[in-house]
């Protein structure tokens, strides 16, 4: 019996439902679109924290005397950090809550990452930034399974494709705030540390604004219904859904037809023996045990593989995408492919030691990137827009294997125009990354859904470091090995994601299995 059913029949006060049924009677509205807001806003703070380290080092170096190779291993500091605590905080986020983890970690990033702007040496620099990018990792996962969690069956999809859009949004905002903060002529001497504030030090500082107003707007919004759902907390369950109801609706918050919930069958109201430590160990054993058995093995593997390849390609490649761009834009010559260019720049002599203290930023570097931040918004908008009409799996199919086919072209390409257009849309793979993880929203309960996706966004983390470390040298050694490796390895997970299933499936392979008898006072049996 439905609860329309049971509330035609007189039993108001009595319905009981399901939370996807209850999500749905909640509607969908300003209350949906003010949280997707909030999570972009997270995110966006995700991606600068991560890539603002492209900007202050060439900045930096003069002040804390940076070689090259310091300058490589720092720009890794946040991807490093993510790789090694994504793990812990998906743990915590399916035990303590998503909430909890964001503001937690939000506030100390932000805190830490102010305290780096005042580093007088490169160790303390090194140090506060390491820090200040492991706490910074707790939301980089967290919050899409936070966003995916507030929005019904039929909406999901499309708000975390407009959620993730603000990635692309702070690819744009990035460039464009270093543009405005490192052209400032200003530098004050603080004489107990015995340094210059200068621009680079503010532009850490700025890079945390969206982590500090996105923290300040997360007071405001109540834990995911659906962890407190699985976590046995029905009555916040229903306050929260009872809020959403009211906004979406200008209905009366007691107008609400759902009066309890079924128990989710994953809860355990069990007391765990262990304590201290041994007791964390064991509920990330327990958390994670499950994602590599039968039936979730399968998914958690794909899931893994393909966000490690689109982190590894979009990533790796971005990171080399100025020196690529500049050294066609440079060539004087007759036209010829991207690597010949490269391999004739990479011949030429100039190969000095020392590193010039030149603190100046070509302002065409900023502007590149503005219009390739750009590319990578529509990328997203406009999936967000297409995603209920066509569906997940196709538009990751199709966009995957299209982008990897340009990556290959890109390297077969004489005319330089068109490789810089092919180049730039091989990395708009990119665009699948929020598209990825709503689908591991819904292939995963929810018991396990933030483990889920923080093990994937892990491995992607894990190929950003690996796909930029081998483009580096590939470019070195085999420049059209880059091409072709990656842009196979895109069309590879384009093939995979042909083995999802449909979006009916997908709900049915997350959803638990209910004993008749249950109800919202029983365990489940």
């Amino acid at each position: 019996m439905t609860v329309m059913e049971r509330k035609d029949k007189g039993e108001k006060e009595l319905s009981v439902s399901s939370l996807d049924e209850a999500m749905l009677v909640t509607g969908f509205g300003v209350y949906n679109i003010i949280h997707m807001l909030v999570s972009g806003l997270i995110l966006m703070g995700v991606i600068m924290q991560s890539l603002v380290m492209g900007y202050v080092l060439p900045a930096a170096q003069c002040d804390l005397g940076l070689s090259l190779q310091q300058r490589g291993w720092l720009a890794a500091i946040p991807f490093l950090a993510i790789i090694l605590t994504s793990y812990f905080w998906g743990w915590l986020a399916d035990t303590r809550g998503r909430r909890f983890v964001m503001l937690l970690s939000m506030m100390i990033s932000a805190v830490l990452s102010v305290f780096a702007s005042f580093s007088p040496n490169v160790t303390s620099f090194a140090i506060l930034s390491f820090l200040s990018a492991i706490f910074m990792s707790g939301p980089s996962a967290v919050v899409y399974t936070y966003l995916g969690e507030f929005t019904n069956m039929n909406h999901r999809d499309k708000m975390v494709a407009f959620g993730s859009s603000f990635v692309g949004i702070g690819t744009v905002m990035l460039p464009a705030v270093s543009w405005v903060i490192l052209s400032l002529p200003f530098e004050t001497h603080i004489a107990f540390l015995d340094i210059l504030y200068r621009p680079w030090r503010l532009l850490l500082v700025a890079s945390t604004f969206p982590f500090v107003l996105g923290t300040l707007c997360l007071l405001f919004f109540p834990e995911s219904p659906k962890f407190l759902n699985a976590s046995g907390q029905q009555e916040a369950c229903l306050k929260v859904l009872r809020n959403i109801y009211h906004f979406n609706k200008r209905l009366p918050i007691d107008s609400f037809p759902v009066k309890s919930l079924i128990t989710d069958a994953n809860y355990s109201g069990k007391a765990t023996t262990h304590r201290g430590m041994v007791a964390v160990l064991v509920s990330m054993r327990d958390q994670t045990a499950p994602l590599f058995r039968p039936p979730l093995l399968p998914w958690t593997c794909l899931t893994c593989f393909v966000q490690f390849g689109i982190f590894a390609t979009t990533n790796g490649f971005y990171v080399w995408f100025p020196t690529i761009l500049n050294s066609l834009v440079n060539h004087n010559g007759a036209e010829s492919k991207i690597c010949d260019v490269l391999d004739a720049t990479q011949s030429s002599p100039g190969n000095g030691t020392t590193v010039e203290c030149d603190d100046t930023m070509n302002t065409a570097t900023f502007e590149l990137s503005i219009y390739v931040g750009l590319v990578f918004c529509s990328m997203y908008i406009i999936v967000g827009f297409l995603v209920d009409f066509l569906g997940k799996k196709l538009i990751l199919v199709v966009i995957l294997f299209t982008t990897g086919l340009c990556g290959v072209a890109a390297h077969l390409a004489y005319n330089q125009h068109l490789a810089v257009v092919l180049f730039a849309v091989f990395q708009m793979c990119g665009a699948c990354i929020g598209l990825m993880n709503a689908v591991t929203v819904e292939l995963f309960p929810t018991k396990f859904r933030a483990m889920a996706v923080c093990l994937a966004m892990m491995m992607g983390r894990v190929g950003s470091m690996a796909g930029s470390n081998l483009i580096g040298v590939f470019l070195a050694t085999n420049c059209g090995l880059s091409f072709y490796l990656f842009g196979g390895i895109i069309i590879f997970c384009s093939l995979l994601c042909l083995t999802l299933p449909s979006r009916k499936k997908m709900g049915s392979i997350s959803k638990p299995k209910m004993e008749p008898t249950e109800n919202e006072t029983h365990e489940p049996a």
